[in-house]
């Protein structure tokens, strides 16, 4: 790999905010399409479950650790995506993991055991782990502020939305033409992905004006601060909750609908809605400060996750469930990758790095609790408690970050607009400020 040139961001004036502004559309469209191939390989392997295991020789729940080792994996490939990008710029790493990804994927139908299976499934992950995180690196860079919630909203739906896309895909293709085919043809798709990051991505590093060269140690410092350590640990059950959900119904759902193959395809799409209705609130949910935005949120997937416990013994009741938990999820992920962004400074890199790793070692586990739990209402109230305890992290990190000058600790919502500019020290963004009123 080639180094690439580091490109200085022009200072934050109204819709110039950003260098690539006039590619918005093109490259949110691609981040988000290529969002959707590369995540979706996590959950891929949830329906294919029974073909797996008869595949492989071993009982369903062995087989999910097929989509355990990849989220592990996946985790471990987000850390190395920070530096890398940094020395080769975000583009060339973007491309190259997603063209890793594809040879990778075509190596997981060759294995004929558990054992192989793993291996081939956990260089999936390893090679995966990088893109997200750095789409959202990317994106925090090259976006102006007024229009990043509607950009991370859109990749992280677009991640969301895999989730099911790829279980209905999996469902769909494992049927008619075996779950090796699964593989086979997603592999091209990667394959292609890559080479349309390559072609829209803009090379090089923004650097922020304002921001000044990293302090030795400093990363590390940021990382355990007050103000950002609550908002990593909220990350593990962001993703983790899906997995977690999505799972123990396969496993352990009503009889009619784990029977039912068009049932369960039905139950999959009915989150797609919630998803789509996410990404058009994001403009007007953009002007909530992210803090905020993000408590809210994550409050209502506990409610959604809480009706889903009684709802475990039916199909409509437990859909209508999974649609409020799946568009509050769906709204609380952007709000914490943009609050994340805004505190960490010239950490920005390492911290959104943490993010991802973090964010996937959730869906590890979460694929994990089902099987320590056994049932639909056991899983989904403890999910529920878990998101219930972000709620109260958030608090905390919003207290340290009016300690620190970050925000006002009066109506952050209005301070900004009532004084024209936010009163703050130039080289510390808003983190609780509406999108447009800080750096």
């Amino acid at each position: 790999m080639t180094q690439e040139k580091h490109v200085a961001a022009p200072g934050p004036s109204g819709d110039e905010a950003a260098p690539a502004q006039d590619r918005f559309g093109i490259t949110v469209a691609v981040v988000s399409v290529v969002a959707v191939l590369v995540v979706g390989q996590a959950f891929i392997t949830i329906p294919l479950m029974p073909r797996l295991s008869s595949a492989w020789g071993v009982s369903q729940a062995s087989a999910s650790w097929a989509t355990t080792v990849f989220a592990v994996a996946y985790a471990c490939g987000s850390l190395a995506g920070g530096p890398l990008s940094d020395r080769y710029g975000r583009r060339t790493v973007l491309a190259g993991s997603v063209a890793a990804m594809a040879v990778a994927t075509a190596l997981v139908p060759l294995a004929t055991g558990l054992t192989w299976a793993s291996a081939a499934r956990a260089l999936q992950g390893l090679t995966a782990g990088s893109f997200m995180p750095m789409s959202y690196a990317y994106l925090s860079e090259r976006v102006p502020e007024r229009r990043l919630p509607l950009a991370l909203t859109t990749v992280n739906a677009a991640g969301g939305a895999s989730a099911v896309l790829s279980q209905i895909e999996g469902q769909v293709l494992g049927s008619a033409l075996g779950w090796r085919a699964v593989f086979l043809l997603s592999a091209p798709l990667l394959a292609l992905g890559a080479l349309a990051i390559r072609r829209v991505l803009l090379p090089g590093t923004v650097r922020i004006h304002g921001q000044g060269g990293a302090v030795p140690g400093g990363g590390a410092r940021v990382l355990l601060s007050a103000r950002l350590l609550p908002l990593l640990v909220i990350s593990l059950p962001l993703l983790g909750s899906i997995t977690a959900i999505y799972t123990v119904v396969q496993l352990y759902g009503p009889a009619d609908l784990v029977g039912d193959p068009g049932a369960m395809l039905g139950l999959r799409a009915s989150a797609l809605p919630a998803m789509v209705l996410a990404v058009l609130a994001a403009p007007l949910l953009g002007r909530v400060p992210a803090l905020r935005r993000a408590a809210a949120a994550l409050g209502l997937a506990g409610a959604g996750l809480v009706g889903a416990a009684p709802a475990g013994g039916g199909t409509v009741a437990l859909g209508a469930a999974l649609f409020v938990f799946v568009l509050a999820v769906s709204t609380a992920g952007p709000a914490v990758v943009q609050a994340i962004g805004a505190t960490a400074g010239t950490a920005r890199t390492t911290a959104i790095a943490a993010y991802g790793f973090l964010l996937n070692l959730g869906s590890g586990a979460g694929a994990q609790l089902p099987l320590a739990i056994g049932n639909v209402a056991g899983v989904a109230l403890t999910l529920a408690g878990l998101l219930t305890a972000c709620v109260g992290l958030l608090a905390l990190a919003r207290r340290a970050a009016v300690r620190h000058g970050r925000i006002s600790p009066a109506d952050p919502v209005n301070a900004a607009s009532r004084a024209g500019h936010p009163r703050r020290r130039p080289d510390r963004p808003r983190v609780d400020a509406p999108c447009g009123t800080g750096r």
